[in-house]
């Protein structure tokens, strides 16, 4: 499945053969989120739409316009939020928005601050992680339950240029098997990733980093923590805290997250169109280059290929040799 910033939706066979497309009204630069078990992927766009879609044919189950008095585009990823019948997300109106999978009303709805551009994160309780950034306040890293109340996780104060000066863009990370959630604070010019102990409700440690992060970090099966950075590299942190490598992509910032694979090798695309594949100990190596720019995540499917959408209009795909 595939969306795009003219606002259509495609769907095409493992083998790249098409089969259906929809157009939705507006751009959608949001990643949209898949229901397997309801058959459904849902969508927003620029012109504030929520779509449902049927993944068989393409028919829209339904859509639902978030209320907004200011700008109505919707930037964040999309969340179907295990253990509850939500999608959430937030508009750029300054709200998160929890929607009912089944009909599209609205549920619930929160602050998402100065910046909504962050996702959401949620864990298998129902419980919601999210980040804002609040003038006298800096950024909040909050949970809310299923029952709709927020507990606060984190205040990160202010820099010296105020709330207004530190984009919220990177989605918090949620690690349930080892009681921790990753999020990352963007201050002056750089970023502090802080890891939130649920069992002890505390910050168990933070790392600085020299530029932005705009990307979402990736967890590997080892509790590793990987951050693309502002400053075109892509910094390992183990579950404790140390730093495992620093890979130097070459480029000059980096928009899209590293995924990971089973075996812990890493991957990223950047600005200049090159794929890096990183191993588990930080040797990379660039093994293609595409022409146009690399600015969206990677993904894998459920057969382990991997998924790479370029700005010339094209998503390649890279076949998983070991299960092949």
């Amino acid at each position: 499945l595939v969306a795009d910033m003219a606002g259509w939706v495609h769907a095409f066979s493992i083998e790249g053969r098409p089969l259906w497309e929809r157009q939705l009204e507006g751009a959608i630069s949001a990643a949209p989120a898949v229901d397997p078990a309801q058959d459904r992927v849902f969508a927003g766009t620029h012109l504030g739409w929520v779509y449902a879609i049927s993944t068989s044919d393409g028919a829209v189950v339904w859509r639902q316009r978030v209320p907004t008095k200011s700008d109505a585009r919707i930037v964040s990823d999309l969340l179907v939020a295990p253990g509850t019948s939500d999608v959430v997300l937030s508009g750029w109106g300054g709200l998160f928005h929890a929607m009912d999978a089944g009909t599209g009303q609205t549920r619930r709805t929160w602050d998402a601050g100065l910046y909504p551009q962050a996702g959401a994160s949620a864990d298998s309780r129902g419980n919601v992680y999210s980040m804002r950034a609040v003038r006298g306040e800096g950024v909040v890293c909050a949970r809310l339950g299923d029952d709709g109340r927020e507990t606060v996780l984190h205040r990160q104060p202010e820099g010296k240029r105020g709330a207004s000066r530190m984009p919220v863009v990177a989605s918090p990370v949620v690690d349930e098997d080892r009681g921790v959630v990753f999020f990352c604070v963007n201050g002056d010019r750089e970023t502090t990733l802080l890891a939130w102990s649920l069992r002890d409700e505390r910050v168990a440690w933070s790392q600085q980093m020299p530029r932005f992060t705009v990307a979402t970090p990736a967890l590997r099966s080892d509790g590793a923590i990987l951050v693309a950075g502002m400053d075109g590299a892509v910094r390992a942190f183990t579950a404790g805290g140390a730093l495992l490598f620093s890979y130097v992509t070459g480029a000059d910032y980096l928009l899209a997250g590293p995924v990971c694979d089973a075996a812990g090798r890493v991957f990223v695309g950047d600005p200049l169109g090159r794929l890096h594949a990183v191993g588990r100990g930080g040797g990379g190596r660039v093994f293609f280059e595409a022409p146009r720019s690399i600015q969206g995540r990677l993904a894998f499917d459920r057969q382990g290929h991997l998924h790479v959408a370029c700005t010339d209009r094209t998503v390649r795909v890279f076949r998983n040799r070991l299960r092949a």
